[in-house]
């Protein structure tokens, strides 16, 4: 089975981050436990500010604040200074710093549009310590499965340092994922905590920080006594951390309201698109008919299937979706958001003037994107 088809596969068996907290927490029986972050945002920020001053050289000239293995996650080559600079107003260098049990994470890069964010760091163990996770060779390693797990809750803070209550921490995924390495078996990784929000719109203008959940080291492997997956653990502790957010939405949006047609007796239509360099994200209106719940919810969560979207540049070429649905989300009863990666990083300002179709469970509808005009900040 591909990469991508097991993203899939688990993307829909995701439980909400209690829940996985819940279950990673027994399974891994870390005893982690929350601690009290270590600075307050407006240190955290001073720190960012005094990493970026230390951007120099071509590398800043070309890509400010940009990390390459950021860029190279997102596959974009360190000569594409252009394609770089799409991504750049939405990134922040920060220097964040966690110890504990002989080892050190350091998170050093933000990256945010609307619908998502990622987090970029560095984790040094004791020398001679083997960070390796797993050996596909000799055990049924789940690719995708390694991480930090345990460590506490996710949750976004305001200018206070107080938390926000976003009401609909629901159909939202958080997870590490451990970037490619030359020499898996040292005592230094580099992995990316990646958030999926399709309801990232309610963060703007609130969230100016968030804790991140850091806890053992641990990769999944099948039981083959027991016939489930259990965690492994490679190296156990707890760095969770607060890290700020950048401010900036790279994005662009148009306001739309069109009729599709009916689900389930409800009017559905199209509210929103929103376009980043990175992932496309449109809000449907639901009015009317029946109670959300059993088929009548699953139908209206999953209304757009990533082949039913042909987006078009205003010369007319068509630029693919990525492998899946990134994410989809519920506000209250009457919204569902549905979030799309791109197969590229893609300017925004190429689809003025271009179009988009979605094909839905109710029907299809073409909207022109003459009016799609960069957010706010």
């Amino acid at each position: 089975m591909e990469r991508h088809e097991l993203n899939r596969m688990f993307d829909g068996l995701t439980p909400d981050p209690q829940q996985e907290w819940e279950m990673l927490k027994k399974l891994l029986q870390d005893g982690a436990r929350r601690k009290k972050p270590m600075k307050n945002w407006k240190q955290i920020v001073a720190g960012a500010a005094a990493a970026a001053l230390l951007v120099t050289g071509a590398t800043a000239a070309a890509m400010p604040g940009l990390s390459q293995r950021l860029l190279s996650y997102l596959g974009v080559s360190p000569e594409n200074a252009q394609t770089a600079g799409l991504l750049a107003p939405g990134a922040m260098a920060v220097d964040v710093v966690k110890e504990d049990n002989g080892a050190k994470l350091h998170i050093t890069q933000v990256l945010r549009d609307r619908t998502s964010i990622m987090v970029l760091a560095d984790f040094t163990a004791p020398e001679g310590t083997s960070l390796k996770m797993g050996d596909p060779d000799s055990e049924k390693v789940f690719i995708g499965s390694d991480g930090f797990y345990g460590g506490g809750e996710h949750y976004f803070m305001d200018e206070a340092g107080e938390k926000i209550d976003l009401r609909i921490y629901r159909n939202y995924i958080y997870q590490w994922e451990i970037l490619e390495d030359d020499d898996p078996a040292d005592n230094h990784l580099s992995a990316m905590f990646v958030i999926k929000l399709p309801q990232g719109d309610m963060l703007r203008g609130k969230a100016v920080s968030m804790r991140v959940p850091v806890g053992t080291l641990s990769y999944s492997v099948w039981d083959e006594e027991t016939e489930k997956p259990r965690f492994v653990e490679v190296y156990s502790g707890d760095w969770s951390c607060d890290v700020p957010l950048p401010q900036k939405d790279i994005g662009w949006t148009q306001q739309v309201d069109r009729a599709v047609g009916e689900l389930d007796g409800a009017k559905i239509t199209v509210k929103e698109l929103y376009l980043s360099p990175v992932n496309l994200l449109v809000t449907l209106g639901r009015e009317g008919g029946e109670n959300l719940s059993g088929d009548v919810e699953f139908h209206w969560l999953g209304l757009l299937g990533v082949k039913d979207i042909v987006l078009k540049d205003k010369d007319g070429n068509t630029i693919a979706m990525g492998d899946s649905q990134s994410g989809s989300g519920m506000i209250e009863d009457t919204e569902s958001t549905n979030m799309f990666r791109l197969s590229e990083i893609t300017n925004p300002a190429s689809f003025q003037g271009g179009s988009i179709t979605l094909n839905l469970g109710c029907g299809t509808v073409t909207i022109p994107l003459d009016d799609l005009t960069p957010v706010e900040p």
